[in-house]
């Protein structure tokens, strides 16, 4: 199942990416629903994180920041997935877990 990534607009004045030294961050909420699948899942954005990165110049996402709520993400740059894991082991294929399906979760990527 696809997850879906919805950058948060900052003000009208300004880009959802925060400009750090020499990359980018985009922070957003991600929307989990149905299955996991191994190897990780994809993004429905409109466009691929990678495409909205290459709007500023920038393609290579290099990391998922932060805690998804129990669970450490990790962007698959080849596959252009995110994979999940918990105690250092990849989620198993199956239904997420209901902390991820009850609301949004807040993220944020950073790239170059």
């Amino acid at each position: 199942m696809s997850l879906v990534f919805t950058p948060t607009t900052q003000t009208a004045e300004r880009s959802n990416f925060i400009g750090l030294d020499g990359a980018y961050m985009l922070i957003g909420t991600m929307t989990f629903s149905g299955s996991y699948a191994t190897g990780g899942d994809t993004f429905t954005t409109g466009k691929n994180l990678e495409d909205l990165f290459k709007i500023l110049g920038s393609g290579k996402i290099i990391a998922a920041i932060a805690d998804l709520r129990g669970y450490t993400p990790e962007w698959d740059a080849t596959a252009k997935k995110l994979k999940l894991f918990n105690a250092g082991a990849e989620l198993s294929a199956g239904a997420y877990p209901a902390g991820l399906t009850a609301t949004p979760v807040p993220c944020a990527f950073l790239g170059r």
